[in-house]
């Protein structure tokens, strides 16, 4: 769930967005990793309370949400968008983001083939029917089993984009004015998340989170819109604690993370080591890739180093995120790298 900032304009490289995209993925990923029959294992090499907080990483779809939405205010910018503008832009974000996908999709597929030839095991393969439907990003609405956990998040941020630009089209004559707009339809966002008020499989839940990453970066210049943000994010809170949810939380500490460094040059020096960086780099490999490879891992590495006893537990679990690193960096060289140059290629504005 990473994706890249196309503008046409070059800016300077924002190293917080990147090493935050990798810090996201990471925890997700470990997520992941620290659940299931390793953990009480995990519990006992590591200790419980460490396990319990690299268990807590599913709040890095949170974060993800907040910065899509920052990293899309801030390549419209100022910009009028028109209604072709608004249809090339969803072109060009779907050049970019689908081949990974595409690839993740693959493997997903292949990976039960080989083993049934291999083993004659008859796990299942996903229908030719369950592949379209996730192609077209649409196997949560229409309910269909997801063939990976979290494609899920994905069709979520396909809505995110088409909604947002499509909304900043159709208020192109009351441009100045989209930031409130946007505001007023996240503070209804939030009533519904914390109501479960809402149709399966629809981006209204999450919209608040993309709402709070955009308005972050419309406050960079407008002192009103910092007010704003300010009153939005108390209010997040105050329901994250009525409710006893942890969402609003983590996506009002990105927005504020992301509010501050804007009014500086924090985006470009806050977290701007280079390891942190890089895994923003391949955080979307390693979004796509680490049910994929971590399964894979558990099985063969897991067999050699007795994954339920304690230290074998951490082998698998580290040897699967050394290996997931590793595939997402191939896959942004081979796939991801060159998708980004040919989006680049679609011009979505008039200037």
């Amino acid at each position: 769930m990473s994706e890249g900032s196309p503008t046409p304009a070059k800016r300077p490289r924002y190293a917080l967005i990147d090493s935050l995209r990798g810090l996201a993925a990471c925890s997700v990923m470990f997520y992941h990793y620290t659940g299931g029959d390793l953990r009480p294992h995990l519990a006992m090499a590591l200790g419980d309370e460490l396990v319990h907080v690299l268990h807590g990483g599913w709040l890095g779809v949170q974060v993800f949400f907040v910065l899509s939405g920052f990293v899309i205010a801030g390549t419209v910018g100022e910009r009028a968008v028109s209604f072709g503008g608004a249809a090339r832009f969803a072109l060009r974000r779907q050049v970019r983001l689908d081949p990974p996908y595409w690839v993740s999709l693959a493997l997903s597929c292949a990976i039960p083939l080989y083993w049934r030839w291999k083993l004659h095991d008859h796990r299942a393969v996903p229908s030719l029917e369950r592949i379209g439907v996730h192609l077209l990003y649409l196997q949560e609405l229409l309910r269909v089993p997801e063939i990976q956990p979290v494609y899920w998040t994905l069709t979520i941020e396909v809505q995110f984009y088409l909604v947002l630009i499509a909304a900043l089209a159709l208020l192109r004559p009351v441009r100045a004015h989209a930031g409130w707009v946007l505001l007023a339809s996240a503070v209804w966002s939030l009533d519904q998340s914390m109501h479960w008020r809402f149709l399966h499989g629809w981006f209204v839940p999450h919209w608040y989170l993309f709402a709070l990453g955009a308005v972050a970066w419309w406050s960079r210049e407008r002192v009103a819109m910092r007010g704003a943000l300010a009153l939005f994010m108390a209010w997040c809170g105050y329901q994250a604690m009525l409710h006893d949810r942890s969402e609003p939380v983590a996506g009002v500490f990105t927005a504020g993370v992301l509010a501050l460094a804007g009014q500086g040059r924090g985006l470009e020096r806050w977290l701007a080591w280079r390891p942190l960086m890089f895994l923003g780099t391949v955080s979307y490999g390693i979004y796509l890739l680490h049910p994929i490879v971590g399964a894979q891992v558990r099985w063969h590495i897991g067999s050699l180093v007795h994954a339920r006893s304690t230290w074998g537990s951490v082998v698998v679990m580290l040897s699967a995120a050394a290996f997931t690193v590793l595939f997402s960096w191939l896959l942004h060289v081979a796939v991801e790298k060159p998708a980004m140059r040919l989006a680049a290629r679609i011009r979505w504005t008039d200037d």
